[in-house]
């Protein structure tokens, strides 16, 4: 009886639809970044300024920030089965992947893990991860994808490590055999 329901119910929500509208919250786990043109990123920008919260990270992810709907996903616990909320935050995933290197290479990551076709989240997954590549490249977001030498982090400052070794940090076994209790 309640499956009955559950099927009523998402009828329902089709009937209210206008007939060859697209949901534009369900992009993400249809299209590749290449079908993506001005009419359904139009849509899905559309689709998000409607939508409202009031949690402070969910309306920086529905502003926009890359960060925050990365930050959202991440946090989202596998296995990851379709539901409005993983449309949600996985369509202001896909509004950021169009513009920013690393939602796309989480969005990527994400469709890897979803409950969807073995064949379609594989060959989303990889779409994904190549426009993840191509705007790294065309962006110069990392040294590695731009060519160049990333800069080496201070903890890795040959001088700092010398330092460091000369007594800075105490060693954790002593190997002079006397015990670290005190009997």
């Amino acid at each position: 009886m309640q499956q009955k329901h559950k099927q009523h119910a998402r009828g329902q929500g089709r009937r209210d639809r206008r007939p060859g509208a697209e949901d534009a919250f369900s992009y993400w786990r249809q299209l590749p970044p290449n079908a993506f043109d001005r009419r359904r990123r139009a849509n899905l920008a559309n689709g998000i300024s409607k939508i409202g919260s009031i949690f402070p990270e969910w309306q920086a992810a529905i502003a926009g920030d890359a960060g925050a709907v990365v930050g959202i996903v991440l946090r989202l616990r596998p296995p990851f089965r379709i539901s409005g909320r993983v449309d949600l935050a996985m369509s202001l995933l896909l509004n950021c992947a169009f513009e920013n290197a690393s939602a796309a290479l989480v969005l990527s990551h994400a469709l890897r893990r979803m409950h969807l076709a073995r064949i379609k989240r594989t060959g989303l997954a990889e779409s994904w991860l190549a426009h993840h590549h191509q705007l790294a490249r065309s962006r110069g977001k990392t040294g590695i994808a731009s060519g160049g030498r990333r800069k080496p982090r201070a903890s890795h400052d040959p001088a700092r490590v010398h330092s460091i070794r000369e007594g800075e940090i105490q060693p954790v076994y002593d190997h002079s055999g006397d015990s670290d209790d005190a009997a």
